[in-house]
């Protein structure tokens, strides 16, 4: 990958850039200040990247948790393996193709955190199975209608490993999994009387972030998180004969810390691995994870008290001033996450002069290429400057970028990374 070749056809590069390898890209001297690079620009800062893998792997350390990163994050392989250097368990996946991606490019173990289903799917996953020995893959399980389908084309397939899979709880009102324990119940004796070389249990997985209220009240995630333990207490032990460890996943990056409290709380007669799923760390951002994060090291009854950065930044040009108190950027929907709050400016550079403050600026509306931005009398914004604009949910920024450049503190750029959506 690092032999890409990326020329001016790329968003991010500069139209005269002859073709050149991605590995070569930190010898060009491209600074983001100097007007280097064509904006719009979505970048990455190595500070707030490297501080926040540090301050994460902190904490799942001193609390005994595995991570397995979500890797529809970043869909790109450059940060998984550096996601994976930084000890991480796996990387999870949302769809097989995703799965796919990451195999590609080396990474050995995979959770799918979704249902798989379908001839194409399971296909797919039994080739990867069969043609590497090292390859570990996990799914998640939440009907008896799913395993009947899985079983009907594993059969066919017969692949020389079984697929492992999490019954996926989820709570009412919410998205996919079990809703019961009784559903839980009954799912386990299937799959307990079930092939076990074509689909064998390896523990319980859910998702916090879509429980109903939680918006209101974070702590809603806690009974329902007790919920699961109580469930993991109540499966037939038989069901889990024989396994190294007993794997209880969940915890997106909101409610994480919650999740993972409740869930150490679990004992059973085997080794459990405590496993998170968060992929947004990695970058954090300036809308709706910040919030999420400040929210959390405010509340006292919160293990998560640490700060992280983001990494993520979107530069355009002021490009236009129709009216009075009225400004568009040079960035809009194409380039930038819109679904959790519009993009935040907060730096403001002016060549040939330097930094200056943002001012009051709030940007209210996008199009396809353009931001709008209402100004307060006294902001001086002038055609020409460049606005650096905080973004809100990491996952819809990546997926608008085939590359984005890596740089340092002076913006100057020192690597890049390539996407895969």
């Amino acid at each position: 990958m690092q032999k890409t070749l990326l020329d001016g056809r790329t968003k991010g590069i500069p139209a005269t850039a002859d073709p050149f390898a991605l590995q070569d890209i930190g010898g060009k001297g491209w600074n983001v200040l100097r007007e280097d690079l064509p904006m719009p620009l979505m970048l990455l800062k190595r500070s707030a990247l490297d501080h926040n893998a540090s301050v994460f792997g902190q904490y799942l350390t001193s609390h005994n948790l595995s991570l397995a990163p979500h890797g529809k994050t970043t869909m790109s392989p450059q940060i998984f393996a550096e996601q994976l250097a930084g000890g991480a368990w796996g990387m999870t996946a949302a769809t097989v193709n995703q799965v796919q991606v990451m195999h590609h490019y080396g990474v050995k173990r995979v959770l799918l955190a979704n249902q798989l289903i379908g001839k194409a799917h399971l296909a797919g996953i039994a080739a990867l199975i069969d043609s590497d020995p090292a390859f570990d893959f996990l799914c998640f399980l939440d009907s008896a209608a799913q395993l009947d389908n899985m079983l009907t084309h594993l059969r066919e397939l017969a692949p020389v490993r079984p697929i492992k899979a999490l019954l996926e709880i989820g709570a009412k009102g919410g998205r996919t999994g079990l809703r019961t324990e009784a559903e839980a119940l009954a799912l386990a004796d299937k799959l307990a009387s079930s092939d076990q070389n074509l689909v064998r249990f390896a523990g319980i997985a859910t998702f916090e972030g879509v429980v109903p209220g939680i918006d209101k009240d974070p702590m809603l995630v806690e009974p329902f998180a007790q919920g699961i333990v109580d469930i993991a207490r109540a499966l037939p032990k038989n069901l889990y004969a024989g396994l190294e460890e007993f794997i209880l996943s969940g915890g997106g990056s909101s409610y994480f810390d919650i999740v993972a409290d409740r869930f150490s709380t679990l004992d059973l007669p085997l080794p459990i691995r405590v496993l998170l799923r968060s992929g947004c760390y990695v970058t954090n951002d300036s809308g709706a994870y910040k919030k999420a994060q400040d929210e959390a090291k405010a509340d006292p009854r919160r293990s998560w008290k640490s700060d992280l950065q983001p990494a993520l930044e979107a530069w355009a040009y002021v490009q236009s001033m129709p009216e009075p108190g009225l400004a568009f950027l040079s960035m809009g929907k194409r380039d930038v996450p819109y679904d959790s709050g519009l993009p935040i400016p907060f730096k403001r550079y002016r060549p040939g002069t330097g930094f200056l403050p943002v001012g009051e600026a709030t940007i209210f509306a996008t199009n396809d290429q353009h931001a709008y931005v209402r100004l307060g009398s006294d902001t001086d914004w002038r055609v020409g400057d460049l606005i650096a604009s905080g973004v809100s949910h990491p996952c819809t920024a990546f997926d608008k970028w085939r590359f984005l450049p890596i740089v340092d503190d002076d913006y100057t750029v020192t690597d890049g990374v390539l996407t895969f959506f």
